[in-house]
């Protein structure tokens, strides 16, 4: 049985992370700053892993992978608050490599970067080869989390690299483009409201369903190769506005769509998807779930929280 440390196991993709290892038989150990783990997980540390002091706190001399989820991981907001991306994602991946050397414990790392660090002009499907592009200040904060791995990677450490493209899927919460309609359509429904505030739904993006994207991670600790990098993404693109359409279609629903100036960004790329070809050929990996059984998944889970 291989020992697994995940930081962030309490956020949306730690969670259905978990449940991933699980299945497949690793010993999950988790890191969150809630107090308690949410899935009731006993080898669970509550850590501020941006405290030097409290991650050496975590014991990391019997762990195989460290899987690090945890930071800061929505774009938009990241424009606002630049300072505060690049401080957090930096210094806790920092803090995580420094405790494990002082521990004398050297885990293979599966760092989270971005297909969002990519730079957009250029011939699609981007592949891994693709140039990069420091396109917002959560981008940035992307590559410096690859750079500080090439680094650590000269301490000693393993190190993979994936780069997700957008994710979707139930669980995810608000301040995200699937979550967000949701939430607004049936909030709305709910009271008797008849518009939907949007903001711009004619950017395409590459969105994968969250259970493949950990399906991804598992088997990237699996058979990644040392010093790689991996897409995970679906090569292909939707509109927010086909995906707004298809809730609605699903739901049987007619609401007036009224375009709100704060919903848009200073920089909004018009269109971008990856290859997954890299991760097939080393892992066998693909997507499983359709864009359409991601969004009804998605509908069902806010239909029944708000």
């Amino acid at each position: 049985m291989k020992n697994v440390l995940v930081t962030g196991i309490n956020g949306f993709v730690g969670s259905h992370l978990l449940n991933e290892l699980t299945t497949y038989n690793y010993k999950v150990f988790g890191v969150g700053k809630e107090k308690q783990s949410y899935q009731n997980l006993k080898n669970y540390y509550s850590v501020d892993l941006y405290n030097s002091n409290t991650v050496n706190e975590i014991n990391f001399s019997s762990l195989d992978y460290v899987v690090h989820l945890a930071g800061l991981a929505a774009v938009g907001p990241s424009f606002e608050s630049p300072i505060q991306y690049l401080n957090t994602n930096l210094d806790i991946q920092i803090n995580l490599f420094e405790a494990c050397l002082k521990q004398n414990s050297f885990p293979t790392f599966l760092i989270i970067s971005s297909g969002s660090l990519y730079n957009p002009n250029q011939k699609l499907p981007l592949n891994e080869t693709a140039l990069i592009e420091a396109s917002s200040p959560y981008a940035v904060s992307k590559i410096g989390q690859e750079e500080l791995a090439k680094y650590y990677r000269k301490r000693g450490f393993k190190c993979i690299i994936a780069r997700p493209f957008n994710h979707i899927g139930p669980g995810q919460g608000l301040g995200f483009i699937t979550p967000d309609l949701a939430h607004q359509i049936f909030y709305n429904l709910k009271n008797k409201k008849n518009e939907l505030l949007v903001g711009n739904l004619e950017a395409k993006r590459d969105y994968t369903d969250v259970r493949d994207i950990v399906r991804g991670y598992r088997l990237l600790i699996e058979k990644g190769q040392d010093g790689e990098t991996y897409n995970l993404c679906s090569g292909k693109s939707y509109s927010g506005k086909s995906i707004l359409n298809k809730m609605l279609d699903f739901e049987k629903l007619n609401f007036k769509i009224v375009k709100d100036p704060l919903k848009y960004r200073s920089l909004d790329i018009k269109n971008i998807y990856g290859s997954y070809k890299k991760i097939n050929q080393a892992t066998g990996w693909e997507p499983f779930f359709d864009i359409n059984q991601s969004i009804k998944d998605i509908l069902s889970y806010w239909k029944n929280l708000v």
